[in-house]
């Protein structure tokens, strides 16, 4: 059976791995259709297609766009978007720049707790455009003010802890206009881990094309959320959120093909 993974990070965004380290462990995993979903970027897809024609890996271009509800995060990914559309360039360009503001609130905030660690510290651990609290944790280990990746997030940057601060970013309307404009499928990502199911009456009014039901962060309640798609209309997708090596997570959920048919469905229609 065919295996695929449309949710995957590079070291463009927020995981550890360059384009070709990815795409050469996915194919070692015996995955034959992938999606690189860097947070608000397309830079992997410089590279990538034609390391993944190398391999025999089918390629769908992708993205998560960080959207903002009310304060919260919102995650939508895109699947097969024109990767040159300018008006979607140019949003994602003003991204980079609020993920910048959002980086520099947040060491403030930890300078305050007497953690002094400089912008120019985390920008040495982001050699994407996408820099976010994961090269924040990453500053703070290396610089000794902590003793993990994880103690850093649940002590000081996740979500109500000290240094926390809110992107000011997309609305979720404007991020699924953006990827029907460049010709693309809208999907929700990990509804479970958003936890923001009142708000997907409004993506679907929205466009929105699918819901990854099938992700390890949704893995308790992946029956509400096929439930909500038939409701819906909706493609049920899926994908590890793959950030590193040592997660175990690539390749571990077998997915099949028919996932991605669906989407091209979708996209036809």
């Amino acid at each position: 059976m065919p295996n695929i993974d449309l949710h995957l990070h590079t070291f463009h965004s927020d995981g550890m791995l360059t384009v070709e380290a990815l795409l050469n462990l996915a194919a070692s995993k015996g995955l034959t259709c992938v999606s690189i979903t860097d947070h608000d970027t397309f830079v992997a897809y410089a590279t990538a297609p034609k390391i993944a024609e190398s391999l025999g890996v089918e390629l769908i271009p992708g993205i998560e766009i960080s959207s903002v509800d009310k304060g919260r995060d919102i995650h939508i990914l895109g699947y097969f978007c024109d990767i040159q559309n300018q008006e979607f360039l140019a949003a994602l360009d003003i991204q980079h720049e609020r993920r910048k503001d959002r980086v520099r609130t947040s060491l403030e905030k930890l300078r305050k707790l007497h953690i002094d660690i400089s912008y120019e510290q985390v920008e040495k651990f982001c050699p994407g455009v996408s820099i976010g609290r994961p090269h924040i944790a990453t500053a703070m280990l290396h610089a000794g003010y902590v003793s993990s990746f994880q103690e850093a997030f649940s002590m000081y940057l996740k979500e109500g802890a000290p240094a926390y601060t809110a992107l000011d970013g997309l609305t979720p309307e404007k991020a699924i206009e953006l990827i029907k404009k460049s010709g693309g499928l809208a999907v929700m990502a990990h509804p479970e881990y958003t936890d923001a199911d009142d708000l997907i009456p409004k993506l679907v009014e929205y466009g929105i094309a699918g819901i990854e039901v099938y992700n390890y962060k949704t893995a308790k309640n992946f029956k509400k959320y096929k439930k909500l798609a038939k409701k819906y209309g909706l493609v049920e997708t899926g994908g590890s959120d793959f950030h590193y090596e040592g997660s175990g997570l690539l390749g571990k959920q077998e997915l099949p093909y028919s996932i991605v048919e669906n989407l091209k469905a979708k996209l036809n229609s």
